[in-house]
């Protein structure tokens, strides 16, 4: 009987065995647990997910009302959880506005922020942590309180002309001209595009040219990883030949500075093809404006009354691949200039905010995250800057950390800013925003042929015109993308297994947490709002 008995166990055992093994041929493997996160070997070049922060808003930490440097380094942990290993740093140098791009010493931290030591300091705890950091450089004009210009305007009034050693750093004429602003107590009008207080500077100056190299150089020696370059398109008005020319004259002194010096520059046009000119300069990256904000291509292509969104993306997708044909793309949502991207997607489906995020952390390049964008920051005041840059919600607006002093005094209400509740309360919330961008990021750096890859769209809008179907190849490694872009509709499609060459699915991301992406065999079945990346 016990020998008999043991060959019963023995049979039911190999009879699991092979049910178990038939159900794996066909049910592929799905990560254990939904957003699970594993540890990830970051490819270690300028492809990176960038977190933008205004160090005045973000984290205050030594209860003066104002954020600082050294509460940003007290929170990279934060940045890197969140799968974040670039941080642009919007201006930090002395300023006399509240934004700090009218610049009046472009070799000092202003006060507010810390010190250059603080810079130092966060900059190598930074890179401890394989974050590189990159800072604001505005060399379109300075405050009209430099030095410089202070200077420069004195001698004409002294001397009745432009004269001594600053003489020759901003644009002058002694007739009136559009762009120019008369310059009190004298017959001379200065140049000044963006408002009086921002006068231009001469970028034909060797001067000029002289000390930018100066300023790229001091910062970059003190650790910087590179620059994001402001007001690209205004360098010369109305002559994008001479801007691209200053451009690539800039990249390359930068380049001979710091050989791997990452520069990314704002171009804000519209137009990919406009965007794509700049490129010629060879600066890395330019922001991808026709592709952020309420009108750009990927709020356009989640408008509900469509029908065939599937085939809108990959649309983008392969109009990317064509247009961007150098330099490394810079995708993103939203940033400092623009509306946040709750406030034009609409509050009522925080499910559009999430993937909205989702499909720009499919595109190539490097993306940029506006801070409090994780966990759906509002701007209700479309028009007003400082509206745009309010504290970011932490705990409270009374807890340690939250930053008081708000840009132009702005009177923030928690319920009007901050609707979808405090970076605390949405760690807490497998369902949050911010817990959404957390595994958007960890899907894009686990699989680096998301970034850098070549794109390839297969047509499967005969089966659903709601589903677009991509791969992307990099190092001879190739993933397959399913994307379901129907904001109410699950969708079930057959895959072409052996054209795509997939064999697993190794992630999934559903804007509710509480759904899944099921594969079995060849046939995927997506939720609504929700991709998985195959391999």
């Amino acid at each position: 009987m016990k020998k008999i008995r043991k060959l019963l166990i023995l049979l039911g055992v190999l009879l699991c065995a092979f049910l178990f093994s038939g159900c794996k041929d066909n049910k592929t493997k799905i990560p254990e647990g939904r957003r699970k996160i594993e540890e990830v070997n970051i490819v270690d070049d300028k492809y990176r997910n960038y977190y933008e922060i205004f160090v005045r808003s973000f984290y205050d930490s030594n209860g003066d009302g104002f954020g600082d440097l050294n509460g940003v380094t007290e929170n990279l942990d934060y940045v890197k959880d969140l799968g974040f290993n670039g941080i642009w740093l919007m201006p930090i140098t002395e300023g006399a506005s509240y934004h700090k791009y009218d610049v009046t010493d472009y070799y000092k931290v202003d006060h507010i922020f810390g010190t250059n030591d603080d810079l130092v300091t966060l900059v190598n705890a930074a890179h401890e942590k394989g974050i590189d950091i990159i800072i604001d450089l505005v060399v379109n004009h300075t405050s009209n309180k430099h030095p410089w210009f202070t200077s420069a305007t004195q001698s004409i009034k002294d001397n009745g002309s432009p004269s001594g050693d600053y003489a020759d750093f901003y644009n002058f004429k002694t007739t009136s001209a559009t762009g120019y602003s008369p310059l009190a107590g004298t017959s001379y009008y200065y140049e000044c595009r963006f408002w009086t207080g921002m006068p231009d500077l001469n970028l034909d100056s060797a001067n000029v040219r002289a000390e930018i190299v100066k300023i790229m150089k001091f910062w970059l020696d003190l650790g910087v990883d590179g620059f994001r370059l402001d007001a690209c398109t205004s360098f010369y008005t109305d002559s994008t030949t001479k801007s691209i020319e200053f451009l690539r004259w800039l990249n390359e002194e930068a380049k001979k500075i710091k050989e791997d010096v990452y520069i990314v520059g704002e171009a804000w046009i519209d137009v990919d093809l406009s965007v794509r000119k700049y490129y010629d300069s060879g600066v890395d990256s330019f922001f991808c404006f026709p592709v952020a904000q309420g009108g750009g291509a990927v709020a356009t292509t989640l408008r509900e009354a469509k029908t065939n969104n599937g085939q809108l993306f990959a649309k983008l997708l392969t109009t990317q691949e064509s247009v961007y044909d150098i330099g490394i793309m810079a995708p993103f949502l939203s940033n400092h200039d623009t509306s946040r991207a709750v406030s034009f997607l609409g509050k009522t489906n925080p499910n559009k905010t999430k993937f909205a995020q989702g499909l720009i952390s499919l595109m190539k390049g490097t993306t940029f995250t506006y801070y409090g964008e994780e966990i759906g920051m509002s701007s209700p005041v479309t028009d007003n800057d400082p509206s745009k840059r309010v504290g970011l919600l932490w705990d409270t607006m009374i807890s340690t950390g939250y930053c008081k002093m708000q840009p132009e005094n702005i009177v923030v209400k928690e319920a009007t800013y901050y609707s979808y509740g405090s970076v605390n309360s949405q760690k807490e919330d497998p369902n949050s925003i911010l817990n959404y961008y957390k595994y958007a990021n960890y899907i894009r750096n686990a699989n680096p042929e998301i970034a850098r890859g070549t794109t390839t769209v297969y047509d499967y809008s005969e089966q659903t015109p709601m589903v677009t179907v991509f791969q992307r190849t990099y190092n001879g490694s190739t993933v397959t993308i399913v994307v379901n872009l129907s904001y109410e509709n699950t969708c079930k499609i057959n895959l072409n297994q052996e054209e795509l060459g997939f064999s697993e699915m190794r992630q999934y991301l559903c804007a509710n947490y509480d759904e899944d992406v099921v594969l079995n065999g060849s046939e995927i079945t997506l939720p609504p709002y929700s991709y998985a990346v195959l391999k």
